[in-house]
């Protein structure tokens, strides 16, 4: 019985259980003066032996019977030039120049423990035939171009299953009044040739709910059952099925089936089963699908292959999240190349018995026993999965979309009015402003004092380096995350502000400050506790009024630094390798009479080893408002007004919007609007995506992940019809296409027996 015909047994109600004799092996390692072995040299200076005359004969005497174009027994195929020097499914079986790296001269010299061939004794070569082929080996195993292309070859096979489908009439019947369609026929002449009358029509009552419960799973209402009993129209059994087959839970009942054939699950499985938020929208799919009545040729290569298709739409790409059914092990300690190996073996034996019902993962370890099927074969399969990578994409739902549109458009127009009122004020107010503040703004610049650390620790273990300048330059552990807790003692009475300064340095990643590599960071959360200096136990809290920057990233501004949210905070993206500084200014001075102990803490949980590589902080004793000013604004603010530069009153007029408090407030408003601005719907799916890079895909020696063979390429089962690549590289389209086309043989009666 063929492995590969299970499917037919169970689809007609049948279990059989078949017992398969065990075949042990027994080596006989002959003794080494009963064993004609030449050495290697010796055999090179030799006479060259004749394939045709001496090899071949000896492989059509003793081997041909298992390993040639009728059997291929554990794959090896010594009839054929190609095939013999591909080896079988335990890899390369001839070494030219090499016998004793050969598997062939190996087996027949019975050099091996476990495996001696011929296995019948009266079979086996002598000692002259062993001789042979090591010398015909180790001169380099000649062998004449044969002429045949192994990919071409075809394994035959007589089965019907693999035969073409061809159309058949109708048979005739005595009873042609009974007939109502051609399946009537094969079914009447069946009965006929058996002497049975078929069985009388069912009551109305029965046809409605067999109805019922055959296209939606649900038995029908009392009242549509009546309703149908006494509907005498003609068509009135049609016009039920129209119903039920528009009706959405037509789609969810078929769906069902190909759920499970499609080993759909909402979870990983294995010990850790996490949970897949995404993957039901492949199941939408398929409910969608059926309801819509897809063709199943479009249904079918769109679960193969639709990421391949021309402009692949969104719901084409979800449709290949059959593919994503597999088991996942997300344990630790797992090697993810060996998961991803094991996952593709699944994809390979799920889409071989979903749509050819052949029991095709047998192959993985070796040739198929009893349906026509190499291991060659499986990983050939195999390749097509191979190129390609699980893919979570973003797929927002119509209503999703529809929902975002309306709200961003409410959005956008509030917005623009604030947007416009801070437009409106530049042209007509801003100018004007300026021009009296100008001549009558004289200020000292801040002094800044620069903090020196008494302590400075790194919650994620990374040391610091004081430089000259007073700042921190931090060196060895470079966690994803960290925190820096800085302790000062300071005499300095009434502070009102703090100062970071972010300092770029050739020994960091892109010049930083940050210590990732583009050398950005993300500043959390900036916190300050303040005590007097004989009292550290008494400390309090230190409340920031505002914060100002020189630059701050988009959506990362310097006002997150103290927010009270760890995830959020102040980067200076995309001008890395370059110095920032950000002035925190506090709600009530900081010290007075005597020392002043400052525990200032810099929190970086943003992750991906976004924390600062070289840092100072500073203090100012000034009249708030205290804001960071750059060296020439500080230098042209303390200038004479009567005596500044043209460029000091450009400088000037560049600073002024970030001072002028109307101007403040109207832009605070607008970005207090836009943290308001609806989310773009972020729901997913999961995916299967080609790559840009197509993998190598090899053999695996009796289905083991690290024991590779022979390279193989991307291709059909030699017994069943050719396949027809668009390009040079099969891909998955092909196989999709192959399939289903009218030319496959099993596609057809697999689908029509799972029905």
């Amino acid at each position: 019985m063929r492995c590969g015909a299970a499917f037919r047994l169970l689809t007609l109600g049948g279990l059989l259980l078949v017992g398969l004799p065990a075949f042990p092996v027994t080596a006989q390692t002959p003794s080494p003066e009963g064993t004609v072995t030449p050495d290697g040299a010796a055999a090179k200076t030799a006479e060259p032996l004749d394939f045709e005359r001496v090899i071949r004969p000896i492989f059509k005497a003793r081997c041909y019977e298992c390993h040639a174009a009728d059997e291929q027994e554990s794959g090896l195929r010594l009839d054929r030039k190609r095939a013999a020097l591909e080896g079988g499914d335990s890899g390369v079986s001839i070494v030219p120049g090499k016998s004793e790296k050969s598997r062939l001269y190996r087996y027949i010299a019975g050099l091996d423990d476990d495996v001696v061939m011929p296995p019948e004794d009266e079979a086996r070569l002598d000692k002259k035939q062993i001789a042979a082929i090591r010398i015909w080996i180790d001169q380099g195993a000649a062998w004449p171009d044969d002429g045949h292309d192994e990919s071409a070859d075809k394994i035959k096979s007589d089965h019907w299953a693999f035969q073409p489908v061809a159309h058949e009439d109708p048979p005739k019947v005595k009873n042609e009044s009974w007939v109502r369609n051609s399946i009537d026929a094969f079914v009447l002449a069946k009965l006929e040739s058996l002497g049975i009358a078929p069985s009388p029509e069912a009551r109305r009552a029965m046809l409605i709910r067999r109805l019922y419960l055959d296209l939606t799973g649900l038995p029908p209402a009392a009242g549509e059952v009546e309703a149908f009993e006494l509907d005498n129209r003609p068509d009135a059994y049609e016009r039920v099925v129209d119903r039920l087959l528009a009706s959405p839970h037509y789609g969810e009942r078929w769906a069902r089936h190909w759920l499970d054939v499609a080993r759909y699950s909402d979870s990983d499985g294995y010990e850790k089963d996490r949970p897949r938020p995404f993957a039901w929208r492949w199941r939408d799919w398929v409910i969608n699908a059926l309801n819509r009545d897809m063709p199943f040729d479009q249904f079918t290569v769109e679960q193969l292959a639709g990421d391949l298709l021309p402009q692949a739409t969104i719901e084409q790409k979800i449709a290949t999240g059959f593919h994503r059914n597999t088991l996942t092990n997300r344990e630790g300690g797992i090697d993810p190349e060996e998961d991803r190996f094991k996952q593709n073996i699944d994809r390979t034996n799920t889409t071989g018995s979903v749509w050819l019902a052949m029991t095709i993962g047998c192959c993985q370890c070796h040739s198929h026993k009893y349906d026509p099927l190499s291991q060659r074969d499986f990983y050939r399969f195999l390749a097509f999965f191979n190129d390609a990578d699980e893919a979570d994409i973003s797929a927002p739902l119509a209503a999703e979309v529809a929902a975002y549109k309306k709200a961003q458009k409410a959005f956008d127009d509030e917005h623009r009015k604030l947007t416009q009122a801070v437009a409106q004020y530049e042209q007509t107010q801003l100018s004007s402003r300026f021009a009296e503040w100008e001549p009558r703004t004289q200020k000292p610049a801040t002094v800044w004092t620069v903090l020196n650390p008494i302590e400075v620790r790194s919650a994620g273990g990374a040391t610091f380096e004081r430089l000259d300048d007073g700042s921190l330059l931090v060196t060895g552990e470079n966690p994803a995350e960290d925190t820096y807790t800085l302790v000062f003692q300071t005499d300095l009475p009434g502070i009102t502000a703090i100062r970071l300064d972010a300092l770029a340095d050739d020994r960091l990643p892109a010049k930083g400050p940050g210590r990732v590599k583009h050398g950005n960071f993300v500043l959390g959360e900036l916190s300050l506790t303040a005590a007097p200096g004989d009292a550290p136990k008494s400390a309090q809290r230190v409340a920031f009024t505002s914060a100002t920057a020189d630059f701050s990233q988009d959506a990362w501004n310097v006002a997150a630094a103290i927010d009270g949210k760890s995830k959020t905070g102040w980067g200076i993206g995309p001008r890395y390798g370059e110095n920032h500084a950000a002035v925190f200014q506090t709600k009530q001075p900081i010290g007075g009479n005597g020392t002043t102990r400052l525990v200032l803490t810099l929190e970086q949980a943003y992750g991906s080893q976004h924390t600062l590589g070289r840092f100072r902080i500073l203090a100012a004793i000034a009249a708030p408002p205290v804001r960071f000013v750059s060296d020439e604004v500080a230098f042209a603010l303390a200038t004479d007004p009567a005596h500044r530069s043209d460029q000091q009153r450009r400088q000037l007029k560049d600073y002024y919007p970030t001072v002028d408090q109307p101007l403040v407030d109207l832009r605070r408003a607008v970005a207090e609007h836009q943290k308001q601005a609806p989310k773009h719907p972020d729901s997913k799916a999961q995916t299967f995506a080609a790559r840009s890079d197509p993998r190598v895909t090899h053999m695996h020696i009796r289905g083991d992940f690290l024991q590779l063979g022979a390279e193989v390429q991307a291709a059909t089962p030699a017994v069943l019809p050719p396949l027809h690549p668009r390009g040079k590289r099969a891909d998955r389209l092909d196989l999709a296409r192959w399939i289903v086309d009218p030319a496959n043989p099993l596609t057809a009666r697999v689908t029509v027996n799972r029905v």
